[in-house]
C-alpha cells in the first residue's frame, strides 16, 4: 500500500478520534445537565450535539469512500483489513488508533443509554406528579410491561394515598 494512503487513513483516524472524543464530552455535559433538569443547558448541548453528529456523519463517510476505493467492505472488518494490508510498523499505529476509535464509539453508546434512561426517569416522575394534580385515574404513570411486551399503565392513587 502507499504511503499517501497510509497517511490518509491515519490522518481520517486522528480526525475521527478528535470528533468523538468531542461528542463523548458532550454527551457527558448533557447527562450532568439532565440530573439537575438545567433545560438551558440541555438545549446547548443538543445543538452542539447536532453539530457534532453531522462531524461524525462526514467521518463515516469519509472511511466508507476509503474502503469502497480498495474494494472493501464497508464495516469493521473492512476497515482492518485494509489497516492490515500496510506494512507491520504502519498497521500496528492504525490498528492502535481505529481500536480507539471503536472503544470511544462504545463509550458514548454507554453514555447514550445512561441518558436515555435519565430521561425517561424524569418522565415518570413528571407523570406521576400530573397524575395527583390532576386526579387522573386512567394516568399515564408507572409505565411497566406485562408478559406480552405491551405498555400497561397502573392507575393513580388520589393525593390521599400518594
Amino acid at each position: 500500500m502507499s504511503e499517501v494512503l497510509s497517511q490518509t487513513v491515519k490522518q481520517h483516524l486522528l480526525n475521527s478520534i478528535q470528533n468523538m472524543k468531542a461528542v463523548k464530552l458532550c454527551m457527558e455535559n448533557e447527562k450532568e445537565a439532565l440530573k439537575v433538569r438545567d433545560i438551558k443547558q440541555i438545549q446547548e448541548l443538543t445543538l452542539e450535539k447536532q453539530k457534532l453528529l453531522k462531524l461524525i456523519e462526514a467521518d463515516v463517510s469519509q472511511r466508507q469512500e476509503l474502503l469502497t476505493e480498495q474494494n472493501l467492505e464497508l464495516d469493521d472488518e473492512g476497515m482492518l483489513a485494509l489497516i492490515r494490508s500496510f506494512p507491520e510498523k504502519v498497521s500496528a499505529s492504525l490498528s492502535q488508533g481505529w481500536q480507539q476509535l471503536v472503544s470511544l464509539h462504545d463509550d458514548v453508546k454507554e453514555i447514550n443509554q445512561a441518558n436515555g434512561m435519565i430521561i425517561n426517569k424524569g418522565l415518570q416522575q413528571v407523570d406521576a406528579m400530573l397524575s395527583i394534580l390532576q386526579y387522573n385515574t386512567e394516568a399515564r404513570t408507572a409505565r411497566t410491561y406485562n408478559a406480552k411486551g405491551r405498555s400497561v399503565a397502573q392507575s393513580s392513587r388520589d393525593l390521599g394515598q400518594a
